[in-house]
């Protein structure tokens, strides 16, 4: 039998269709210059279309970008009401409640898509991370990474959860197979260097931050690993400059501090020693690290000096904070 074409068939649902389409368009350029009054072009869309299900997700996406997550979901599920089983609807609401660090409700979304898209399995993989089921994490990152996305995202996530789990075997094995699709970069040997440190496996690590280094790869943590690698294997100078670096990145962490003024201690370098301490002291007074290790470094310069009374006739901490 022969049918007429859909468009004669149901002239109004093509027509609201096309109109439909006309105020989404209309939106899209709206929201570039205001949003709030795209908003209110949908809000009166909505009267005259009955809640279409288009326009409520197109609104719920401006909530999404001005990350009004909650305003977004209430769109996105008024949308859900028209069709209970819309994978990019449930997958949006999922979205929204991992931004909003609300991880099991999340899951409960992603797991209702059945088999998700690759973009919805990566966030679904975060949220299994962020509730400690990093097992299952690891599955679908593994699924994820046979189809070879594009991005190094998924590769570098899966080899973060294998360095957390102690797998620092598969963590290399993953960091070789990332380097052969998307070629050598300072992060993958940074990430290498770690698991090699993790393992112990030293004069190993230090070439990985090597390469690391060479391609240009600058962190407070690299040049903390570096540095303390670089000791490792004795070279003593090389570590101490790193683990400056390492401060001057991250002014902040008094680990790096202690790290610095254990290698000083170690090498008998007392007054350097105390001279960093003190300066880790001004930004972490109430650290009990730093105060124990303080203590001992008086302790060290009075046994080898006779007397800690000439600390106060040195140069004034000011001028040696500003070489940290």
């Amino acid at each position: 039998m022969h049918c007429l074409p859909i468009c004669y068939r149901y002239p109004k649902m093509k027509d609201d269709m096309d109109d439909i389409q006309n105020i989404i368009w209309q939106v899209k350029f709206e929201r570039k210059r205001n949003w709030l009054h795209a908003v209110r072009i949908l809000e009166e869309s909505l009267l005259l279309h009955d809640n279409d299900p288009f326009l409520l997700t197109e609104m719920g996406d401006i909530y999404t970008g001005k990350k009004l997550h909650k305003k977004a979901i209430e769109m996105y599920q008024k949308a859900l009401e028209k069709d209970s089983k819309e994978p990019n609807l449930l997958f949006k609401i999922a979205n929204c409640y991992l931004s909003m660090n609300e991880m099991n409700i999340a899951l409960y979304y992603y797991d209702q898509m059945g088999d998700p898209f690759p973009e919805a399995k990566y966030n679904k993989a975060i949220a299994l991370s962020r509730v400690n089921r990093v097992a299952e994490s690891i599955v679908l990152l593994e699924e994820l990474i046979q189809i070879r996305p594009d991005s190094e995202l998924p590769y570098f996530f899966l080899i973060e959860q294998y360095l957390s789990q102690k797998e620092y075997d598969k963590a290399i094995e993953r960091l070789n197979l990332t380097e052969q699709i998307f070629g050598k970069s300072g992060k993958i040997s940074f990430l290498r260097g770690i698991a090699n440190t993790y393992q112990k496996n030293w004069l190993r690590a230090f070439v990985e931050f090597q390469d690391a280094d060479k391609l240009q790869y600058s962190s407070a943590n690299f040049y903390r690993a570096y540095g303390i690698t670089s000791e490792k294997i004795g070279k003593s100078e090389q570590a101490i400059e790193y683990l400056l670096r390492s401060i001057r990145k991250e002014p902040f962490n008094i680990t790096t501090y202690l790290d610095l003024i254990n290698i000083y201690i170690a090498h008998e370098r007392l007054l350097e020693a105390h001279r960093i301490v003190e300066h880790a002291r001004k930004i972490g007074p109430f650290s009990s690290s730093l105060s124990l290790i303080h203590n001992k470094i008086l302790h060290l310069i009075k046994t080898k000096y006779g007397s800690t009374d000439f600390l106060e006739t040195l140069p004034d901490e000011k001028e040696d904070d500003d070489n940290v």
